[in-house]
């Protein structure tokens, strides 16, 4: 009986020794020299648009997913540059799976706090979250290395966007609460609309610790939203009693912008009335949407003659506003 106690103990005693997570300067420095050199002969790979490069740092399994990777470098084919490559955390992990799902965490120093999920097939694995910094997006990567005997390979990489104007989820929330706090409604629907967009920048296996307030606080702002203004707006002050049925964040080159839609009675082939008619409606519209004008530099404009159902489309133009900054 003895005996099997103090085996039972050394069991479990030689389990927890050698499980084992470590991340960024808890890791070796000299494991971390050897993966570094292969991240970054795979970054150079996706940069180059050279599928070779990546193909032979592949492991078995992976190497049976060749088409999803090169469909990956395809859609990403000039959008990437080298040295905009910064790494956000690295993880090692010996003997920490559960059922083949490794868990990391990026710990709880800020707000910022995420946990990446990600399939663990060898018994050493390791995960470099990095992203590639840009001027509208910030494209995230994980990639996720396994030790097979004495080598790494790449197991898998996940791909996303991790931050849109250099924010990420968290940053685009704390706005919508500062615009939610000032009372402008619909720059609080904007700025969380882009938060939800980003909370799982990679896939599902990304969660941020604050997703669920994030997706509560939403829920909120758009109740109080639709509540105040009630759409469609009909915009009174203008001759031609445009009529706005929707406001959301858009992308154009200069960055992200409110864009509203809405619809005219005025002939869409007719650009000068359009635009002149787009001046009246942007004149006093800080009136009708609280705040819209203050804390953005744009507004976006866009009118169509009736509002869209399902997947229908129509002619559609677009005008961009300067506000009074």
């Amino acid at each position: 009986m003895n005996f099997l106690c103090i085996s039972l103990f050394a069991i479990l005693m030689v389990s927890c020794k050698y499980s084992e997570t470590k991340k960024d300067g808890e890791i070796d420095p000299q494991l971390k020299k050897q993966i570094h050199v292969l991240n970054k002969r795979i970054i150079e790979g996706l940069v180059q648009d050279k599928p070779e490069l990546v193909l032979a740092n592949c492991s078995d399994n992976l190497l049976r997913k060749k088409n999803d990777i090169k469909e990956l470098m395809q859609f990403l084919k000039g959008n990437l540059k080298e040295n905009q490559y910064k790494t956000l955390n690295e993880f090692y992990q010996k003997n920490a799976s559960n059922k083949n799902i490794g868990v990391v965490h990026s710990g709880k120093a800020s707000g910022h706090d995420y946990q990446l999920r990600y399939e663990s097939l060898n018994k050493e694995m390791y995960v470099v979250v990095g992203y590639f910094g840009d001027k509208t997006d910030q494209k995230c990567f994980a990639f996720i290395y396994g030790k097979r005997g004495n080598i790494w390979k790449l197991n898998n990489i996940q791909a996303g966007i991790l931050r849109i104007m250099n924010k990420d989820a968290i940053d685009w929330y704390q706005i919508a609460i500062s615009d939610y706090q000032k009372g402008y409604y619909m720059d609080a629907v904007c700025h969380i609309g882009i938060s939800t967009q980003l909370l799982n920048p990679i896939n599902q296996q990304w969660k941020y610790q604050k997703e669920k307030e994030i997706e509560a606080f939403e829920q909120k702002i758009t109740k109080k939203a639709y509540s105040t203004y009630h759409f469609p707006v009909t915009v009174g002050y203008v001759q031609t009693k445009p009529v706005i049925f929707r406001v959301h964040s858009q992308v154009v080159p200069e960055g992200y912008f409110p864009l509203i839609l809405y619809t005219t009675t005025i002939d869409l082939n007719d650009i000068a009335a359009l635009s002149k008619e787009c001046d009246e409606i942007h004149k006093n519209i800080g009136k009708l949407f609280k705040g819209i004008d203050v804390d953005n530099t744009s507004i976006l404009y866009s009118p169509v003659k009736t509002i869209p159902v399902g997947t229908t489309t129509t002619q559609q133009h677009g005008f961009i506003r300067k506000t009074r900054q």
